[in-house]
């Protein structure tokens, strides 16, 4: 840019070129403004007339009042998530998001809404866009949203950390976490994509998937760690979901969207591995856009969805450390500029763009004159019933041998369940015959007995809680012997495949967790009627009998001295709940928690928060007395559901709570819920967890834009994300330890 102003410009307005955006869609207009001095410290998007463009580096001319982090002639870069540095949100290190000046696509300057520092000659106000307004030789920029850089780097470089590449690199970077040797998948290989790509690369992924319709921007992707491409327009019958499944042998570590576009969030999710994929949203969909997920996927894939805005960097600390990396030869910049534009002929770049045929243009002239001056049913919704199992007398020797015994059957849907005598088949290879001792009802068998269409299938033997002890092995089976006391768990541990082995997941990829008629190894049943008529298995296990046959990937030894009635406990519900404080949310110490449904999971919740040293654990429910039952777990809050007046409940915990709690934990199984319990977390780090299991063909519908800016996480969890054979070991020692659980 060329510039031509009076020498002492300081506290008086400036008259100088910009590149006006009149009306939508129409080019810009170079033409003269007037830009007024700095204050002191110092909504529909389209407002116009407007001054573009957030990109930039400049020098400052001039300084308002009670401004000391600049003087006058410091090279400094204007980015539009401010970092007051002063803020709750700014002072930590979970988020990146300003509470005292929230980012919103604004037509004001932040710190004095309703107020702008432009006009044209006739005296019309020209509004704002992202607090910088870049397409101007002169802007007029508050504090919080400058970052000082050294003078002696390249503007046309140090410029493009403002926004898109550090999005992307801060994506892989912070947001993401990328660990070496992972998988990544991104969905749209524009500048954006490209640098989750370098940082992808940085964070030393060895297999980063590009996904475009663009064959070309595979050579391209290639200069930033691109190893493979995926056309996007020429998968053939398939979806790109599958085939990024199939070549990454169970989905990408972390698939990142930077299109901005719901379907696209949809492939995404849908590309990367259960039991511990994360899902990046970085993609700006249009407005009023909407993301619809499936609540089963939700809760039991064990993935996680998050959005990022400026790839959660802090531009005040992170942006000079990638300033930092890119004078180091670490980083690449320079293979971002492809094309160079005089300012004047801006509207050339607009078209460039927009056709895809440029990743960032910059004016020379620009970098000159620097020179020259030198960022949701719970699994157990009520209080758990036990019962203990009378036995008759059987066959001193039944090994091998079927066994007859006694069985509550469910005939029919909705039907009471009819005890009756069945016959038990010996065990197969790697399974075990179990004589129950003790069994629990649990909701969700109350929710699969009602079921008429698959997955409830009749007649069949549910149950799924309980303790028993070994009567007998099949072969192969070297872990259990006969006479140990297990619990049989309806999620499989199998030890052997990289899921089981991992520390990231629960989800057993040999044996995927399903509400299965069969048993999981053969495919078969061990249950027949007098009649010898098939019985079906319930999730694995089918307590409600003396006797049951379980795979040996859905047992866990245990030891004899613990209670029986006790143990069954924590092979479900309970375990979820404390498990999803403890192993899912990871909540901190100090911490505020929201936890809406006070049944047995809800509860298990409070008692993990309780246990990890959160001090603020609030319950929400209609029913009034489980605050008295929450309190022996930790309960410290109560908010009655039905008695919040015209405010929602998300409402009444954002002000309790002074912005949201940290973690948010659906237990009750209604996307409604799902929908409260993530408004009611906090922006920047809020993590809201999903426990309860919705009607089948549910979905769960999010405002894409919420999910991009809000910074939140959201993720189902099975079994509280506790490895069965390992983490509920843990639990039982606690409690024989008087932890108290």
């Amino acid at each position: 840019m060329e510039h031509k102003v009076a020498t002492a410009s300081e506290g008086q307005p400036i008259r100088c070129k910009a590149a006006v955006a009149r009306r939508a869609g129409e080019p810009l207009v170079m033409e003269e403004i007037i830009v007024a001095p700095p204050m002191p410290r110092e909504d529909p998007p389209g407002f116009f007339p407007r001054i573009l463009g957030h990109e930039a580096v400049g020098v400052v001319e001039s300084v308002g009042k009670d401004v000391t982090e600049v003087t006058k002639g410091d090279v400094v870069i204007p980015i539009f998530l401010p970092d007051c540095g002063e803020c709750v949100d700014c002072k930590s290190t979970k988020s990146n998001r300003c509470t005292n000046f929230p980012f919103k696509v604004s037509p004001w300057m932040p710190r004095y809404g309703g107020t702008t520092r432009f006009t044209d000659l006739n005296g019309e106000i020209i509004y704002h866009f992202m607090f910088v307004s870049s397409f101007s030789e002169y802007t007029v920029v508050d504090i919080a949203n400058v970052t000082k850089i050294d003078p002696e780097i390249p503007p046309d470089r140090a410029c493009l950390l403002s926004c898109g590449v550090s999005t992307g690199v801060g994506a892989a970077w912070r947001t993401a976490d990328v660990e070496p040797g992972s998988t990544v998948a991104i969905f749209g290989l524009g500048s954006v994509g490209l640098a989750v790509a370098e940082g992808a690369r940085l964070c030393g992924a060895t297999r980063i998937i590009g996904v475009d319709v663009n064959p070309e921007k595979f050579e391209i992707g290639k200069k930033f760690g691109l190893t493979d491409f995926v056309h996007a327009g020429d998968c053939g019958n398939k979806p790109i979901s599958q085939v990024i499944i199939e070549i990454t042998g169970g989905g990408a570590d972390y698939c990142f969207e930077c299109v901005g576009m719901a379907s696209l969030v949809h492939e995404a999710y849908a590309s990367c591995r259960k039991g511990w994929g994360k899902t990046i949203v970085l993609g700006v969909d249009k407005p009023g856009a909407r993301l619809s997920l499936s609540s089963s996927e939700v809760l039991h894939n064990g993935k996680t969805l998050m959005g990022s805005v400026f790839g959660g960097l802090k531009p005040k600390s992170h942006v000079p450390i990638l300033l930092k990396r890119y004078m180091d030869k670490e980083l690449q910049l320079d293979e971002f500029v492809t094309h160079e534009v005089e300012f004047k002929n801006i509207n050339k770049a607009f078209d460039l763009l927009s056709q895809g045929q440029c990743l960032r243009c910059y004016s020379a002239a620009l970098q000159m004159h620097l020179k020259n001056q030198q960022r949701r049913s719970s699994f157990c919704s009520s209080l758990t019933c036990c019962f203990t199992m009378e036995h008759k007398q059987v066959a001193a020797t039944t090994e091998g041998q079927p066994i007859r015994c006694k069985a509550a059957v469910a005939r029919r849907a909705g039907e009471p369940l009819v005890i009756e005598e069945i016959i038990v088949a010996p065990p197969m290879p790697r399974e075990i015959r179990i004589r129950i001792i003790c069994t629990s009802l649990c909701h969700v068998d109350i929710t699969f007995w009602k079921m008429q269409d698959p997955p409830g299938f009749f007649p069949r033997i549910l149950g799924h809680e309980s303790i028993g002890i070994v009567e007998s092995v099949g072969k192969d089976v070297t872990e259990i012997t006969k006479g140990d006391v297990v619990i049989p768990i309806f999620l499989p541990d199998c030890g052997e495949c990289v899921d089981c082995k991992s520390t990231r997941s629960n989800l057993c990829s040999n044996f995927p967790f399903e509400a299965s008629p069969w048993l999981p190894r053969h495919g078969t049943t061990r249950f027949t009627d007098l009649n010898g008529e098939s019985i079906y298995h319930f999730m694995f296990v089918s307590s409600f009998s003396e006797y049951t046959v379980v795979d040996i990937a859905n047992v866990t030894k245990i030891d004899l001295e613990i209670p029986p009635n006790r143990a069954c406990l924590l092979t479900c519900g309970i375990a979820a709940g404390i498990g999803a404080a403890w192993r899912t949310a990871s909540v901190e110490p100090g911490s505020s928690v929201a936890i809406f449904g006070l049944g047995s999971i809800g509860l298990a919740v409070a008692e993990g928060a309780r246990l990890c040293g959160a001090t603020r654990i609030i319950g929400v429910d209609v029913n009034p007395e489980k605050f008295e039952i929450g309190k022996k777990f930790g309960v410290t809050d109560f908010v009655h559901a039905g008695e919040c007046g015209n405010k929602p409940v998300s409402q009444v915990i954002i002000e309790i709570t002074g912005g949201g709690a940290d973690y948010c934990f659906e237990c009750v199984g209604m996307a409604s819920m799902v929908h409260e319990a993530y408004a009611s977390c906090r922006k920047g780090w809020g993590k809201t967890i999903v426990l309860g299991k919705d009607k089948p063909g549910s979905s769960l519908s999010l405002s894409s834009s919420e999910v991009l800016h809000d910074g939140k996480t959201l993720k189902g969890t099975l079994f509280g994300g506790l490895k069965p054979k390992s983490h509920v070991s843990s639990l039982l020692k606690r409690y024989m330890d008087k932890h108290p659980l």
